[in-house]
């Protein structure tokens, strides 16, 4: 009777997570073994204010809610791990944990999905360097708006020209 009880337990906190991980824009696996309770408590605070949520799950548990979810690939769950799901923006959590990664060695960040694609620990952290998507979006208007610029600049010039 209780060994029915254990695996209904595990097998809810299994779907309660898969279903975290749908909802959420992005989510990271990191290994934050050796960080202190201040530091792991300091890294929760940073995320939680960004709309992200640092979640201490058991590695079989995370493993089963990936697959899921269609994620067969997020397997480098090993030693303490801890989930990272971001609601706000996908790129923000990863962000975050890679800044608090730089200054703190002890967290490791491995693999993750980000918009629904499953990338290895190499490439979340090249994810992790991308500018926020409002920086790129003002990148993209002002490469917009240079060109219309320099034209109204010329237009301008020639008006004058043809004034003297």
């Amino acid at each position: 009777m209780a060994n029915k009880q254990i695996i209904a337990n595990k097998k809810e906190a299994v779907e309660s997570l898969a279903e975290e991980m749908k909802k959420a824009q992005s989510y990271v696996v990191c290994q934050y073994t050796g960080l202190t309770v201040l530091k792991l408590e300091e890294l929760r605070h940073n995320l939680r204010e960004e709309k992200c949520v640092l979640k201490v799950v058991k590695n079989n548990i995370i493993k089963r809610a990936a697959s899921l979810n269609g994620f067969n690939e997020l397997d480098d769950t090993t030693g303490p791990s801890a989930l990272c799901l971001s609601n706000k923006d996908s790129v923000l959590g990863p962000k975050l944990l890679f800044e608090f990664a730089k200054k703190n060695k002890q967290l490791v960040l491995k693999d993750g999905v980000v918009d629904g694609v499953y990338y290895n620990d190499e490439d979340m952290k090249t994810i992790a360097t991308l500018p926020s998507r409002i920086t790129l979006l003002a990148m993209i208007a002002g490469g917009l708006y240079q060109p219309l610029q320099q034209l109204a600049l010329g237009l301008n010039m020639v008006a004058e020209s043809k004034q003297e």
